[in-house]
């Protein structure tokens, strides 16, 4: 007589089922977060951009306070982007 343990062990795991019919379980490295802050990042810019155009005051100061902005988040970005390089880089290297 079979036995219940019998006919689990003859069942096919989850990831055969998902190969036999096509599917693959996604597998993320971290990937998902690094592009919802990146957008996030650009949201961020687009929006203080477009505060800075609507603000009362003259072209040139405008110009003046995009400039002095973009350079904030220059400086802010380059660590950050250096760093999740690396995160990829020994991500990709360790998958």
């Amino acid at each position: 007589m079979m036995q219940a343990t019998d006919l689990t062990r003859n069942l096919p795991s989850a990831e055969e089922l998902l190969r036999a019919i096509g599917l693959q379980r996604s597998r993320s490295n971290g990937g998902d977060l690094l592009g919802g802050v990146a957008v996030f990042g650009a949201g961020m810019l687009v929006g203080a951009g477009l505060a800075l155009l609507f603000a009362p005051t003259s072209g040139a100061e405008v110009r003046e306070q995009l400039g002095s902005k973009l350079e904030e988040v220059r400086e802010r970005v380059t660590p950050l982007t250096a760093e999740a390089a690396k995160g990829a880089t020994r991500a990709a290297n360790a998958g």
